[in-house]
């Protein structure tokens, strides 16, 4: 199936636990958690030493990561990417919270993700 055909609410189905798992991992600081459904592709672009080292920048200008807010969704025929309102505990600047779910071999992946 091409991921034009899905609904927004199939989308989010298939995304929020996801991202639910990306954050709770930025939130405990936990590598393993962050990247459990990340692609190959992208689990070679970010290691653990990377991702602590984020999670201390993040955390010193930031806070915690809170609740977040859909903004939109796009879609391709192998992919969409979803764009939050990521709300943190020290700042009430807004940020984008962004990742692309791509589908490869029939199964889904986090194969893009910005915190900005």
């Amino acid at each position: 199936m091409s991921c034009l055909e899905l609904t927004d609410a199939e989308i989010i189905k298939i995304a929020e636990p996801m991202m639910d798992d990306v954050m709770l991992g930025v939130s405990r600081r936990d590598y393993a958690l962050h990247a459990s459904h990340f692609s190959v592709n992208l689990k070679s672009k970010l290691g653990s030493d990377e991702f602590l080292s984020a999670c201390d920048q993040r955390d010193t200008d930031w806070g915690l990561p809170g609740h977040r807010e859909l903004v939109s969704i796009f879609r391709k025929h192998k992919s969409f990417t979803l764009i939050w309102n990521q709300q943190y505990t020290r700042t009430d600047e807004e940020v984008i919270a962004m990742t692309t779910i791509a589908l490869k071999g029939g199964r889904y992946f986090v194969d893009y993700f910005l915190l900005h």
